[in-house]
């Protein structure tokens, strides 16, 4: 298992990062690698609720597992090779604006073994991961003016 924080503070109010941030209709907004949102069922905000996203030839099932607005978000990841990641990420209000921080858990199977680092390295990028933290700073504060 393998653990990789990111942090990001952006200036708009809790409310308006998380109305971008959980809405998986956004995230090819501002994630990067032309994400494909589809088979999206119930709400972001509801536990249980599911979706599919695709880059390339990759495809991932998330789940939400827990979901308090505008605080607390945290969903499942079942990936290409049984590759598992759970995403909790808090959002609190700090100095008029709101941080965003996120932990990812990774969980592979055992067989996998230097293949499954392969490709989680690959996934969990801190170049992509700040790209896309940026990207999506930039759109929640165009949008919050």
């Amino acid at each position: 298992m393998g653990v990789i924080e990111h942090s990001v503070w952006i200036q708009a109010h809790p409310d308006e990062v998380w109305r971008v941030y959980v809405d998986p209709h956004r995230i090819p907004d501002w994630q990067t690698g032309s994400s494909v949102i589809d088979d999206v069922r119930g709400s972001a905000e509801v536990p249980g609720s599911t979706y599919s996203s695709r880059r390339g030839p990759l495809s991932a099932r998330t789940v939400v597992l827990a979901a308090d607005r505008p605080r607390r978000h945290s969903t499942r990841i079942r990936a290409v090779l049984g590759l598992r990641f759970t995403v909790v990420s808090a959002l609190e209000s700090v100095e008029g604006g709101t941080r965003l921080d996120i932990r990812v858990e990774t969980d592979w199977p055992r067989g996998l073994g230097l293949l499954g680092r392969i490709v989680e390295r690959a996934m969990l990028s801190r170049t992509e991961a700040d790209k896309e933290l940026a990207r999506l700073t930039a759109l929640v504060e165009g949008e919050s003016r």
